[in-house]
């Protein structure tokens, strides 16, 4: 691995992703006692990950241009104050009224994270310096998500549920005290101060960033439809238990992690791995759908297919987020907010359509993950034209 500049702070901004990351998948291994302690059906709580999702999502539209305005400390400070109210209020929660709604209150606080995880890296560097620094950060972020079920389920086997979001609030408390003492101000001093619809306005105008913004869309879309249909299409249609489906499920994910080092290589244009990304999204779609045209579904079927969709996508991620927030160092704030918002909001859109079609095999998955991928494919098609006929390269 390269020396790189700042890596410090890059380190804490993988921290403070962490916060949300686990705050959205710690509690999944405790969710039948979550439902037996508030006497509600198990898939009611469902609606803590749909409550925190959407404030993580829409609070980022705020965020951003908020950060181009007073600057990313004091935002950063604030998000985290939020969340640190939000499990608190999860961890004395007596029905699930309340907790769906301390989860909100986490989403609204961790989307702050969200932002400046895209944010910060254009305020720190340039080209391809930007293009490694973002296959670093996606590399570490790519972490917790692997460390959250098994700490949840290791504390609420222990001390009960409500365990995880004690363990979150004192994780919350010791990543803003270290945001606090040494992570800088690192808005550019020229930062023009306009009003919050008119940076999305000009963002959402130029063709090249909102093109990079809809393949962000389609690959976080693609990911969650296949996490929002793993525990149906592997526990209630193939029968595996509890245990089986949760190793399942994280297995493909070490594949993200090896695409965002993938992205970061020297000895490769961003042209080149763009294309390598697109590609591996689109074979991975083909791949899912297929089977289902032959009602034919296994681990495999399901499995593959989706471990080279998360490899595309590990590498879209750093590569996509580059080229949309490269051209704007004066709007990094806004830009990450629709980078980061819409990605989520997008995601949760995919995951609703995919709840109303048919779940008896893996048709509707691999439809949805198609489409995810054809749409990548339309999108990076014209800017890829367009950079060859320039010359340019990242």
């Amino acid at each position: 691995m390269r020396k790189i500049d700042n890596f410090h702070l890059l380190v804490l901004l993988i921290l403070l992703v962490a916060v949300g990351q686990m705050a959205q998948t710690i509690y999944v291994p405790t969710i039948a006692d979550i439902a037996h302690d508030l006497s509600v059906p198990t898939g009611t709580v469902q609606r803590v990950m749909a409550a925190y999702l959407m404030t993580y999502g829409l609070s980022q539209l705020i965020y951003g241009p908020l950060s181009d305005r007073i600057g990313r400390r004091p935002v950063i400070l604030a998000g985290m104050m939020i969340f640190m109210l939000g499990a608190s209020a999860a961890l004395l929660s007596t029905s699930l009224v309340l907790l769906v709604a301390a989860s909100a209150i986490q989403g609204m606080g961790t989307g702050v994270a969200g932002v400046m995880a895209r944010t910060m890296p254009r305020d720190l560097y340039a080209g391809k310096t930007l293009r490694y620094a973002n296959s670093l950060l996606n590399m570490g972020i790519l972490v917790s998500p692997l460390l959250a079920p098994i700490i949840g389920g290791a504390l609420a086997m222990v001390f009960g549920w409500r365990a995880c979001y004690a363990f979150l609030f004192v994780l919350c408390v010791g990543v803003a005290f270290a945001m606090y003492r040494w992570m800088p101000e690192t808005r550019p001093q020229k930062t023009e101060k306009r009003r919050m619809l008119s940076c999305f306005r000009q963002l959402l105008a130029d063709g090249t960033f909102s093109c990079y913004l809809v393949m962000l869309v389609g690959a976080l879309a693609g990911i969650a439809v296949f996490e929002a249909s793993c525990g149906v299409l592997m526990g209630g249609v193939l029968g595996l238990s509890g245990v089986a489906v949760s190793i399942l499920f994280i297995l493909p994910i070490p594949l993200a992690f090896f695409g965002a080092w993938y992205a970061g290589r020297d000895g490769k244009s961003f042209h080149t791995l763009m294309w390598h990304s697109v590609i591996s999204c689109l074979l991975a779609g083909v791949m899912m759908w297929i089977p289902g045209w032959f009602g034919i579904m296994n681990i495999w079927t399901l499995i593959v297919p989706a471990a080279l969709f998360f490899f595309g996508a590990g590498m879209l991620f750093p590569l996509a987020t580059t080229g949309a927030m490269e051209p704007f160092p004066y709007l990094a704030g806004a830009a990450g907010a629709l980078v980061g918002g819409m990605q989520n909001i997008g995601s949760g859109l995919a995951t609703w359509l995919s709840a109303m079609l048919p779940q008896t095999g893996q048709f509707s998955l691999g439809l949805l993950m198609f489409a995810m991928a054809l749409l990548i494919l339309l999108c990076w098609w014209p800017l890829s034209s367009r950079m060859q006929h320039q010359g340019h390269t990242i």
